[in-house]
């Protein structure tokens, strides 16, 4: 199977989701939103990942957000499973009606999730979606709704994607938003050195399940 993989920024790659790609056999084709890659005709996508991003969909949304939304809309139409990951996952609940607003505390570093994808996985972001109608929740914490599923797609609040060399690149870009937060770089390194093999153990059960 082919994996579309929607990238925003240069340091936010598919990590884990393409490790996961490879040993299952399955192909990426990456796009490349930040290089100005043209969107794939959603009748050649069999399925499609869409991941985070540092702008904001609902606050000085992106240019490129409309023609965003108008192509995940129609891999929703056809059927076409959509995985949404962090902006992604946003993305993704506005597109299928849902909605984005600012969080109620930001989440960065490592927060536990309950509910159907309980367990412990990395957050960084300071909005938070509204699941569209009719969609499944699929897991919280106080601060947020992390996940929902309905039909064949799914959007996630966290980054199951990440390994511990991105979040290495997060933290030596992002240390305004961790300051803005109080939080120690050396703190987040330490528990992602402990939490990563786990995760990532439990991201590949999270992508065998949106792929069926």
């Amino acid at each position: 199977m082919q994996i579309v993989v929607i990238e925003h920024q240069p340091d936010a790659p598919a990590g884990v989701l393409a490790d996961w790609a490879t040993q299952r056999g399955h192909e990426i084709e990456a796009v490349r939103v930040h290089a100005g890659d043209p969107w794939p005709p959603v009748g050649e996508v069999q399925c499609a990942a869409v991941l985070g991003s540092d702008q904001s969909v609902h606050a000085d949304p992106p240019a490129w957000l409309g023609a965003e939304l108008e192509w995940m809309r129609g891999l929703v139409a056809a059927q076409r499973p959509v995985l949404g990951l962090c902006f992604g996952g946003q993305a993704l609940a506005v597109a299928m009606g849902g909605e984005v607003r600012r969080a109620q505390h930001p989440e960065i570093g490592w927060v536990q999730v309950s509910g159907e994808v309980g367990g412990t996985w990395f957050a960084w972001h300071f909005d938070s979606f509204v699941p569209p109608p009719g969609a499944r929740v699929l897991g919280h914490t106080p601060s947020a709704v992390q996940g929902f599923a309905s039909g064949p797609h799914m959007g996630l609040q966290f980054h199951p994607e990440v390994t511990p060399a991105i979040v290495d690149d997060w933290i030596s870009v992002g240390g305004r938003d961790l300051d803005s937060q109080r939080l120690d770089a050396a703190a987040i390194r330490a528990d992602t050195a402990r939490e990563a093999a786990r995760a990532r153990a439990a991201a590949y059960t999270l992508f065998d399940a949106w792929t069926g």
